[in-house]
């Protein structure tokens, strides 16, 4: 076991912030580790390594914990707030250590890290128990506390607005980083990549008809895109509701632009999908959805129009480019081998739900490529409607301000704004994660984004059911 050079510098900046700082700037410094998202910052024996991001959240327990803190009733709180979450990873720690000893050797998996060479594209191992059940259940545990971390942090004075400052630099810092990699492909600044590149991880630099594909310091492109997508929803929502547009509002759409840029599938189909809500929250409660940004939406969907249709006419084999790479990561994509495989490892959560009878076979046990059938095969029936809950708890779908902006249809903070935009970044990050995620973990970045709505939004109004289907305009107080 041994600290990295970015372990040591997270140690050395976490120490200071412990003593001179408070948890605002602890959960700062957790933001701008989850930057590193193909890095290591402490190496642990059988190859296994810790991310920049989990190593940081140590020394934002210590800073809540520190004696004199005076925050210990607040954790209780953010405990409190953040209940279904607990009993989440609760039941997955448990799963994670009595499952895969209940459930031995009746049901073949993909195993989640391979011992020697892989056979095929479809090798599996008989269940038993592994040290990734422990990796897993670390991780699930570190989310756990990230979200408690950022819920107590929330209350601090300032604390909305400057997450959002951070939010935009987080965009800007991840857009810059992508855009240099794949422009500096093959000068100097591959040395950087590769330095910053230290985890234990499968690290890939990809191509697709000579281009080369967006990783930043990712270790590929899906991971990349799945960051970014999180983000990408959130600064939308914030700008949708006029939280410092003139911020959110250039990073989102740069966001959303290099997420075009990636070639990633996982990309396109999370954009499709975050497409479709968009049209459906503004069909269902039009009266809720921001007209003057719908304006600006669709003016921008005829600038794309204008300048692809000049394009074509102009370079006619650059657009003939981009629809190959496009059709490669979409519509060819599910005939390719990675398809195939992928595939393969979403069943065997599902499998592993039909063997478990609804119980789950434990975190870790089996590598899936989809959050959804791994949070199944992982931890059944009760874990999946826990984490349901949370999800809903934090979204708050009967509220007024879930759906409208500061200036349309109602009279709301910028706090419940930002709550409400965090809430649909929480469901933004696993909608990539449902795609391509390997385990049941639902990550650092979905556990802060619904915890920020979770601490923010109180006092606001719910919609009665009858209303959002008629479209009426009473309200209803509701206490929380």
């Amino acid at each position: 076991m041994s600290l990295t050079f970015f372990g040591l510098t997270i140690a050395a900046v976490g120490i200071v912030i412990l003593f001179r700082a408070g948890v605002m700037e602890m959960l700062l410094l957790m933001m701008a580790c989850s930057l590193f998202g193909g890095s290591a910052a402490m190496t642990l024996p059988g190859g296994s390594s810790i991310p920049p991001s989990q190593f940081a959240i140590i020394f934002g327990v210590a800073r809540i914990l520190l004696p004199g803190s005076g925050l210990l009733k607040q954790a209780g709180e953010a405990l409190r707030a953040n209940i279904f979450l607990g009993l989440y990873c609760m039941y997955g720690v448990v799963a994670a250590v009595f499952a895969p000893i209940v459930f031995r050797d009746q049901i073949w998996v993909p195993a989640l890290r391979a011992v020697g060479r892989w056979r095929s594209l479809y090798d599996t191992v008989l269940l038993a128990p592994s040290a990734q059940n422990f990796t897993v259940s670390f991780y699930m545990i570190g989310s756990l506390i990230a979200g408690l971390i950022a819920y107590v942090a929330m209350q601090g004075k300032n604390s909305p607005d400057r997450y959002v400052k951070m939010a935009v630099v987080v965009a800007w810092i991840h857009i810059t980083l992508g855009v240099l990699a794949a422009a500096l492909k093959g000068t100097p600044f591959d040395l950087f990549v590769d330095f910053v590149r230290n985890g234990s991880y499968a690290q890939t630099n990809q191509t697709v008809y000579g281009i080369v594909r967006i990783t930043g310091i990712f270790t590929e492109p899906s991971a990349y895109a799945g960051f970014a997508f999180g983000w990408f929803v959130f600064l939308t929502e914030c700008w949708l509701r006029d939280v410092m547009p003139r911020r959110t509002g250039p990073a989102a759409f740069a966001m959303g632009l290099i997420l075009f840029c990636s070639t990633s599938s996982t990309a396109y189909v999370s954009l499709g999908t975050y497409a479709l809500m968009l049209v459906l929250r503004g069909l269902v409660l039009p009266q809720y959805f921001p007209f003057r940004k719908l304006l600006i939406l669709a003016a921008g969907m005829v600038l794309v129009i204008v300048i692809t249709s000049a394009m074509a006419f102009i370079f006619p084999a650059a657009i003939d480019l981009v629809t190959k790479i496009l059709r490669s990561a979409t519509i060819d994509k599910q005939d390719t081998d990675s398809a195939l495989q992928r595939a393969f490892w979403a069943k065997s959560g599902i499998r592993a739900f039909i063997v478990s009878n609804g119980i789950g076979i434990g975190p870790g046990s089996f590598r899936s490529s989809s959050f959804a059938t791994a949070m199944l095969g992982s931890v059944g029936i009760f874990g999946s409607t826990v984490l349901v809950c949370h999800i809903l708890k934090a979204l708050k779908p009967l509220r007024i301000s879930t759906y409208c902006g500061l200036r349309d249809g109602g009279n709301f903070g910028q706090e419940a704004m930002i709550s409400a935009s965090a809430a649909w970044a929480a469901i933004g990050v696993l909608i990539p994660a449902s795609i391509a995620a390997p385990t049941c973990d639902p990550g650092l970045e979905f556990a802060i984004f619904a915890a920020v709505a979770l601490a923010l939004r109180s006092g606001s109004v719910a919609v009665p059911m009858a209303m959002m289907s008629t479209g009426g305009h009473d309200l209803t107080p509701e206490k929380t």
